[in-house]
């Protein structure tokens, strides 16, 4: 079901902007390093939002290589089937494809990701919202109809990154709202848990440049 959750962006307000910020802890990093999770209401739906944040050592290049590894996706991504790039001319499509948890039928979705990065702080966003009539639905499937999903990266001063990974989803169909908010408390964790594995890989812990796939936007990015 995030499945139901990735990840993973509209551009300008993000559906978590238009509530008050008054994120609830639900489960705090003990040390540095350590993933701590947020949840918060959303103004009109029964299904909240969710955060998690890291602070991890390693390069804007290594976590921007993860996150755009599409073909690793369903090692890392909570309940993620499947993960395929359908285009990156003008902007990246991903279908993506979710496991649903028991009773919830399997979930899909096409996200629509936009890169951009601040021109002060560096920080680079990885902006994800599902676009509509890029693939058909499939049988077996219940097509996610709103998704809204970023990825930031923030250098810090000693070397090391924050990443933050924060979702809004309506999983669309039959999903109990017990079973929607405990997928946002546990995806984010899981998510963000599966970035740090990935970071001890060679492919990612000596990532450079040349090895990020050429997606709009990220031959403008300062890494």
């Amino acid at each position: 079901m995030k499945a139901l959750m990735l990840a993973l962006l509209m551009a300008a307000s993000p559906i978590w902007a238009q509530v008050d910020d008054s994120w609830e802890t639900t489960r705090e990093g003990a040390a540095r390093g350590e993933v701590s999770t947020y949840a918060k209401q959303v103004d009109g739906s029964p299904v909240k939002a969710f955060k998690g944040v890291v602070e991890l050592q390693a390069s804007m290049t290594s976590v921007l290589a993860v996150i755009t590894a599409v073909d690793t996706f369903p090692e890392w991504i909570f309940q993620n089937q499947s993960a395929e790039r359908l285009t990156s001319e003008h902007k990246e499509r991903i279908l993506m494809s979710f496991s649903g948890i028991w009773p919830v039928s399997d979930r899909d979705v096409v996200l629509a990701n936009t890169l951009s990065q601040d021109a002060e702080s560096r920080v680079i966003t990885l902006h994800s919202v599902n676009a509509v009539g890029f693939a058909d639905k499939r049988d077996g499937f219940v097509r996610i109809p709103s998704l809204d999903n970023q990825f930031t990266i923030t250098p810090l001063p000693d070397g090391w990154v924050r990443v933050k990974f924060e979702t809004f989803v309506d999983p669309g169909g039959s999903v109990p709202v017990w079973l929607a908010n405990l997928v946002a408390t546990k995806a984010p964790y899981v998510t963000l848990e599966g970035i740090k594995e990935q970071l001890q890989k060679p492919r990612f812990a000596n990532a450079t440049r040349d090895d990020l796939p050429k997606l709009p936007g990220m031959d403008q990015l300062e890494l």
